[in-house]
């Protein structure tokens, strides 16, 4: 069986079978007329909510103000509103966490929250984020939740194995 496309025809539980891509599902969204903008789950809820002739959930948009972040970071640079986590400040964490850093959840959640505290929390909050082992990874993360759980179920797979289950499992509809 093949992954049918993105008509208007296609049933809802025949859509919720498959998996998408997020902009396959905007591109979709904008030929329904429907809001294209948000999280993946949420555009995909609009049509499968048009797909069975339901009203949409209505679309949750904050406006978003511009970011205006420092050229330099120190400890004690304060997180502003607005901030994202940019290759500049993957630079100033690699430099205070080593070469290893990654933006974790929770740090993700810590700089989008633009609560004005010092970076040196933020260093610590992803410190001690580290020590709790891995965190659940979010819904809309299907493909890494897939690479975790593929590395856990076969410790010495490759990285090519891994990517060609993947797409070996997205071809396939959901039970």
């Amino acid at each position: 069986m093949t992954r049918p496309p993105l008509t208007a025809s296609l049933s809802e539980v025949e859509f919720r079978r498959w998996y998408w891509l997020k902009f396959e599902l905007a591109a979709f969204a904008r030929e329904l007329r429907l809001s294209p903008t948000g999280l993946k789950q949420d555009i995909a809820e609009r049509i499968a909510a048009h797909l069975s002739c339901r009203t949409p959930p209505p679309t949750n948009r904050k406006p978003r103000r511009a970011a205006k972040m420092p050229n330099a970071f120190s400890l004690d640079t304060r997180v502003g509103e607005g901030w994202r986590c940019t290759q500049e400040l993957r630079s100033f964490f690699e430099s205070q966490c080593g070469s290893g850093f990654r933006f974790n959840a929770p740090l993700r959640e810590f700089i989008a929250s633009g609560n004005g505290q010092p970076l040196s929390a933020a260093v610590a909050l992803y410190v001690n984020s580290l020590r709790k082992g891995p965190q659940p990874i979010a819904a809309q993360f299907e493909y890494n939740r897939h690479m975790r759980e593929f590395k856990a179920l076969n410790p010495d797979g490759t990285h090519a194995e891994a990517v060609a289950a993947w797409w070996l499992k997205r071809g396939k509809p959901s039970a």
